[in-house]
């Protein structure tokens, strides 16, 4: 389980707040890490999380993500499209022999595949919306006081 500590900063709707958290060492090995959200400060992140509890603006939170959720996105966003590429060139390679005067295999895999690939982003982005989004957002489990937020600091060295 992956849990990271934040203020929010904005409630949006009933049951999803935006919660600024201070950029882990977690966050430096993360493959999307260019793609986050990051504050002004280039040291703190912007995280949209499931608010089940309440909490209201100006509260520290504990978010937290199960590492179920995690890889399941993880597969979803990388090892999906990575497949999509591979059929795609192997359809491509494959057209290409069965043809006498058709075009070169090669560039018939690399089309194709690239194809496959972009197309798979666009079967993600729509086949998304139709998931649960509190499935797969951090949820916030716990309103920190001032004697929590200071026992984890000391945890986490900062």
């Amino acid at each position: 389980m992956v849990e990271e500590i934040g203020s929010i900063i904005e409630v949006r709707g009933k049951k999803v707040a935006v919660v600024m958290c201070e950029k882990s060492s977690f966050c430096a090995h993360c493959a999307s890490m260019e793609s986050c959200q990051v504050g002004n400060d280039n040291k703190s992140k912007l995280v949209e999380a499931y608010n089940a509890i309440g909490a209201q603006v100006g509260d520290k939170v504990r978010l937290s993500v199960s590492s179920k959720n995690f890889l399941q996105s993880s597969f979803l966003l990388y090892i999906v499209p990575l497949i999509a590429l591979i059929v795609g060139a192997i359809a491509g390679q494959t057209i290409g022999t069965s043809l006498d005067a058709g075009p070169d295999p090669n560039l018939l895999a690399a089309i194709l595949g690239t194809a496959f690939m972009i197309g798979s982003f666009f079967v993600i982005r729509i086949g998304s919306r139709a998931l649960p989004k509190e499935d797969y957002m951090p949820h916030i489990v716990a309103v920190l006081d001032e004697e929590d937020v200071f026992t984890s600091d000391l945890k986490h060295g900062h």
